[in-house]
């Protein structure tokens, strides 16, 4: 049964795209829920997310980030850089 999702505060470790044209975020949870996972940008909002996620490891700020599930490689719903 997968982890449950919802929205969590994370850092983003690194993202970018994989060899299926999938756009992927590596996320770490503020609160000690997950380190360092992977998660499956979903395709409708794909280049927006990247664009976002290199913008908040640029910044430094965090990411609010709405996930299915918390197991890696779930898809990521939603991600909005938050101020710090």
């Amino acid at each position: 049964m997968p982890a449950a999702g919802g929205w969590f505060i994370c850092n983003v470790v690194s993202a970018g795209p994989d060899e299926n044209g999938n756009v992927l975020v590596r996320l770490t949870d503020s609160g000690g829920t997950f380190q360092a996972r992977w998660f499956n940008a979903v395709a409708t909002a794909k280049r927006e997310m990247l664009a976002t996620a290199l913008a908040t490891m640029t910044s430094g700020f965090k990411v609010d980030a709405e996930l299915v599930s918390t197991d890696e490689y779930s898809q990521l719903n939603r991600l909005y850089i938050r101020s710090n």
